[in-house]
């Protein structure tokens, strides 16, 4: 038992000796020592030390890094988002101008801008407002909505156009739109607004209905211009204080009659003011415009497809372009402009004549 006792003694003897050898007695140790000593690691050959990205540093308020959002928070004048370096590309580069001009008691919109950048915004703008697509030819830079019924006038409070929808019942009024864009220039492009509305009326026998043309009205005409202008960037009392600017005066027209008993327009204007006047009353008499050569003064237009019922369209075996054409000649003269008007066939037929007398009388309203 004795030599059990001197044997442990011995062994935690030898314990504490080594220890002390090896520097973890009572004196602490210095783990941070040890840490220094280390090398750095090397790389090695063909490699690179990869580069620091500060994309996403936050930075404090006076430009120091901070490490955890706690710090930022601290500072209440530090920036609430940090921009990054690239900004995402916008849709659309604001136009370079935009404004409504007056051509006697017509408004159009001039857009400083190509008519292929005009037309997607203008296209945009007419889905956006809720109006179902009737046609639209980019090559004629013409868009037409399809009827809208109109809400009763009662409600004072809202715009114009948003009387043309009617969730619960009918007015017995319809609305639609012609929107026209004509290349003045490669950079000028001028955006021209009809506004056609029906009433619905009850015929002799009083059971039936039909639909009655109503005039032009040039406050939905206005409004939609307005709201134009606003999509192509401008501030909304601006486009509004735009809108009811007083109209510029107009030269006169008149109808004449020429020797072979066929009879002209004689415009009082330049050219480039008589053929935006006789575009617009075109519009205004419900030809379609299919197409038109500025530089040889010829718009090319048709009367309206006879065909409206759901019955009459069934009936496929029947000549679908029953339309007549015609074409509308503006010649120009200096200080003034000739307007007339042939068939398909360069004839001033009778239907011709009576078609331009019907321009002339909305030219001249």
């Amino acid at each position: 038992m004795k030599v059990l006792h001197l044997g442990v003694s011995g062994f935690a003897l030898v314990s504490l000796v080594g220890c002390s050898a090896m520097g973890l007695g009572s004196k602490p140790v210095d783990y941070k020592a040890g840490a220094g000593q280390v090398q750095s690691l090397e790389m090695p050959p063909g490699l690179t030390a990869p580069v620091t990205d500060d994309t996403y540093k936050v930075e404090g308020a006076e430009g120091e890094s901070v490490a955890t959002y706690s710090a930022y928070a601290k500072d209440k004048s530090a920036p609430a988002v940090v921009q990054s370096k690239q900004q995402a590309p916008t849709v659309l580069a604001p136009v370079k101008g935009v404004s409504i001009e007056h051509d006697g008691e017509k408004r159009y919109l001039r857009v400083d801008e190509s008519a292929e950048r005009v037309w997607p915004v203008v296209e945009s703008f007419v889905r956006d407002a809720g109006f179902k697509m009737q046609s639209e030819d980019q090559s004629a830079g013409i868009i037409e909505t399809d009827w809208e019924e109109n809400r009763p006038k009662d409600n004072k409070n809202s715009g114009i156009l948003t009387k043309i929808f009617s969730g619960f019942f009918s007015s017995g009024e319809r609305n639609r739109f012609r929107i026209r864009l004509e290349r003045v220039k490669d950079d000028v492009t001028n955006i021209y607004v009809t506004e056609y509305g029906q009433e619905e009326v009850l015929d002799s026998s009083g059971i039936t209905t039909s639909w009655k043309m109503l005039p032009n009205d040039p406050e939905l005409e206005a409004e939609m211009l307005q709201r134009l202008m606003v999509q192509f960037g401008a501030n909304p009392e601006q486009a509004a204080v735009a809108t009811t600017k007083g109209a510029q005066a107009s030269g006169g027209a008149n109808l004449v009659q020429i020797f072979d008993g066929s009879s002209i327009i004689v415009i009082n204007d330049a050219f480039d003011k008589s053929w935006r006047r006789v575009g617009l009353a075109i519009e205004k008499t419900g030809l379609v415009v299919e197409d038109k050569d500025r530089e040889k003064g010829v718009y090319y237009v048709r009367t309206p497809l006879a065909k409206s019922s759901w019955l009459q369209k069934l009936e496929f075996w029947k000549d679908e372009d029953a339309a007549q054409h015609f074409r509308v000649n503006v010649k120009d003269n200096g200080a003034s402009c000739d307007v007339s008007m042939t068939d398909a066939n360069g004839d001033s037929s009778a239907e011709a004549r009576k078609q331009l007398e019907v321009i002339y009388k909305h030219i001249n309203q």
